[in-house]
């Protein structure tokens, strides 16, 4: 019989940062790196990361509020994912990032981390936005009842650029959406 694996989960702070920064490229260079529309590795690359316009991006993510928090699951001391969850004004919540390390998924840390943004979000309904390409974190909100928003954006989708990227390369997204049952 094997040995369980202990998680903790626990609030982000801002000491967090360069563990977060590291856990962030790991999952955006697994999940995101698509040669067929120029996605490279270099598009995630740890020197991507480390501009001061993304670590200023990355230092506001984990930076706690009323209105939005961000969770680390840990294994002993070591980062192995995180989500972050951001009341929105117009009565929504958003997810803003479920990421776990790809040699820790399937172990029901996500499941947990999830269910922590939910439980924050209250009866809001939830929305996120997805790389396209991205088919097995598509599917994986699909399965937890999530649907393309098509109030959004064009018909449900947009592009996005980092700035880092080459000119010209864009990577198409959707929205997705979760109506809360307010009864």
């Amino acid at each position: 019989m094997g040995t369980k694996q202990i998680f903790t989960i626990r609030q982000a702070v801002y000491a967090d940062l360069s563990a977060y920064t590291d856990l962030l490229q790991r999952c955006y260079r697994h999940a995101y790196t698509d040669e067929g529309i120029g996605l490279t590795a270099d598009c995630f690359s740890k020197d991507v990361f480390a501009t001061d316009d993304t670590q200023r991006f990355l230092a506001k993510q984990i930076a706690e509020s009323d209105t939005q928090k961000t969770w680390l699951a840990f294994e002993d001391d070591v980062l192995v994912g995180t989500v972050t969850r951001a009341l929105l004004s117009d009565g929504e919540a958003e997810i803003k990032g479920l990421y776990v390390l790809p040699e820790y998924q399937g172990r029901g840390i996500g499941k947990k981390l999830y269910a922590l943004a939910l439980e924050f979000a209250g009866e809001r309904d939830l929305v996120l936005d997805i790389y396209c390409h991205n088919t097995k974190g598509i599917q994986m909100y699909e399965r937890w009842g999530w649907k393309l928003d098509t109030t959004r954006g064009e018909k449900g989708y947009f592009y996005r650029h980092w700035p880092e990227w080459p000119e010209g390369l864009q990577a198409k997204c959707q929205y997705m959406r979760l109506v809360r049952d307010k009864g």
